[in-house]
């Protein structure tokens, strides 16, 4: 049986604390003409599901709104989910849907609260109408940024 001395365990620990320094302060990369997304405080908060897809997806709509030669990144700190009946209808399977977030256009910082309505799928075996709400949070987040940066060129017809 091998027995750690505190001096080689704290040599290990001293050896690990720069990755785990760089790891932790990532910079999100900006690029002209490219969409960036840091979903970091969604994974803080454990929210790997909402931060995988939406780091996926949202670059894509971005660009869709925005266009081909704009620089924009964005940073998605939150994402509700409302429950059935949230939306105070009385079906009791609408909901009301938010993402919380800063976009940055051309380095100009404009904060994004976005809801919308959409409807709760009681038997969603396979996660569809989970993942059909991440998508419409993603493109409701990438339309009012790009509006309320007075710049909206995609169509989303």
């Amino acid at each position: 049986m091998t027995v750690l001395s505190r001096r080689a365990a704290f040599g290990l620990l001293v050896a690990a604390a720069p990755a785990a320094a760089l790891a932790a302060h990532r910079r999100v990369q900006e690029w002209p003409g490219g969409s960036v997304v840091d979903v970091s405080p969604l994974r803080r908060f454990g929210d790997n599901t909402d931060a995988d897809y939406l780091a996926e997806a949202l670059p894509g709509y971005l660009q869709k709104s925005f266009g081909p030669g704009r620089s924009v990144r964005a940073r998605i700190d939150s994402v509700t989910y409302g429950g059935p009946g949230s939306n105070g209808t009385g079906s009791n399977n609408g909901a009301v849907d938010t993402i919380e977030g800063v976009g940055w256009v051309d380095g100009h910082e404009i904060p994004i609260q976005s809801s919308i309505q959409t409807t709760v799928s009681f038997h969603d075996v396979d996660g569809y109408a989970a993942r059909i709400r991440q998508d419409l949070l993603a493109q409701s987040f990438a339309q009012w940024l790009a509006r309320q940066s007075g710049s909206q060129s995609g169509s989303w017809r």
